[in-house]
């Protein structure tokens, strides 16, 4: 063995040229299928942390999917909105503490950058998704925001800064009505869905939705474009006095909500049991109810999502075992045809008194020596391929 070892090596050494060529080629047939494998892992498993660490999502009855979709990745169709009187159903039991989602709205675009997603939601939120501010100081009052650091990045926005509200509908006047939104910080990078968003305060989503809005205080000193009529009794506004559209610590006080709270609107609620058991007998409770709410486990939802989408994963196994096929075609046909050139060196080391089991075992060991340095090569270069696609991978996703 120790023989046939040396030969090998010193036979690759001078062929190295061809030994060289085989293990490049060898080492990229290999690396492609390895890189390609380990990025779908790290995407199934970029994917289903989010829904793994969500214990439950109550929302609206409509399409599982559209629903996980839209409350972890704010991605996917609006949702029909529910209520807040579910988020108090759900704290009534006992069970579960239920954090209120409002993701329905868009800011302007802003430095040729398209807008990002606003999330309306409770304080909560944050210490769930262990979401730290890294700029700047958490909301304070209404029209307060913090951004995500991707969104914050792309926007250009920093603390002290602001961004408007995008309406959906331009023509409708009494809801939807653009909100400059004050940037208080900018939440660490967190490598989820959250870095994309812009968080404010429930009750702003509200005000943006026309819920909520405030006045502005008239008087007789007010200027003529504001003011219809005026006297000593009373004064008449004219129709120039429009919701503010800046919340301030000067005109906060004027702003007010019309309706029952319990009829406001959110898209999704997230439901923390305070133990298996409690998650058990909250879905329970949402099991064969006739209403138009459901109770869903995310990990659940992302698990047949993924076995949709990751049907491609058998084409790529697929493709790699015909590329391996056909790169070992290749390597057979490379090999006869350098055992044909190298004939005459054969014959020399039989005539020496080489066995023909030692030729064997030295070609063999070539061989070995070869695919063990393009499986080293592949591997490593699949490593740092990983590591160099991982945050490209996440920006793709998030």
């Amino acid at each position: 063995m120790k023989d046939t070892l040396f030969l090998a090596v010193h036979a690759l050494t001078w062929y190295r040229g061809r030994s060289l060529t085989i293990i490049a080629c060898l080492a990229l047939t290999m690396w492609l299928p390895m890189t390609v494998r380990i990025m779908l892992s790290e995407f199934r498993a970029e994917i289903t942390a989010r829904g793994d660490a969500t214990p439950l999502l109550v929302g609206s009855v409509q399409s599982r999917i559209d629903l996980a979709l839209h409350a972890l990745y704010f991605e996917g169709f609006k949702p029909v909105p529910t209520s807040m009187a579910e988020v108090d159903r759900i704290q009534a039991t006992g069970y579960a503490d239920a954090i209120p989602i409002h993701a329905s709205y868009r800011t302007q675009s802003r430095n040729d950058q398209p807008g990002a997603v606003i999330v309306g939601t409770d304080p909560e939120y944050f210490e769930f998704r262990d979401l730290k501010v890294s700029r700047g100081q958490q909301m304070a009052i209404l029209g307060d925001c913090v951004v995500g650091s991707s969104a914050a990045r792309r926007l250009g926005l920093e603390p002290g800064d602001s961004i408007l509200s995008a309406s959906e509908n331009a023509f409708d006047l009494a809801g939807d009505y653009p909100l400059k939104l004050n940037v208080t910080g900018v939440l660490e990078a967190a490598h989820s869905p959250d870095d994309n968003v812009v968080f404010v305060d429930l009750r702003t989503v509200w005000i943006i939705e026309g819920i909520g809005h405030g006045h502005q205080q008239l008087s007789s000193e007010s200027g003529s474009d504001l003011l219809l009529k005026s006297d000593q009794q009373q004064v008449t506004a004219s129709a120039a006095v429009l919701p503010y559209t800046e919340i301030t610590t000067a005109n906060i006080d004027s702003f007010h909500f019309h309706g029952d709270p319990a009829d406001f609107p959110v898209t999704a609620v997230i439901a923390v049991p305070n133990s298996d058991r409690d998650r058990i007998l909250l879905r329970g409770r949402y099991e064969g109810r006739d209403a138009l709410v459901q109770c869903l486990q995310p990990a659940e939802v992302v698990g047949e999502l993924l076995e949709i989408v990751f049907r491609v994963e058998q084409l790529v196994r697929i493709s790699s075992l015909v590329a391996f096929a056909v790169t070992a075609v290749l390597l057979s046909l490379v090999l006869s045809l350098s055992l044909r050139l190298r004939q005459a060196e054969m014959d020399t080391m039989f005539r020496l008194g080489c066995s023909r089991g030692m030729i064997a075992g030295m070609l063999a060991t070539e061989l070995a020596i070869m695919l063990s340095a393009a499986i080293s090569v592949a591997a490593s270069a699949a490593v740092l391929s990983r590591g160099v696609l991982a945050d490209a991978l996440r920006q793709l996703l998030f």
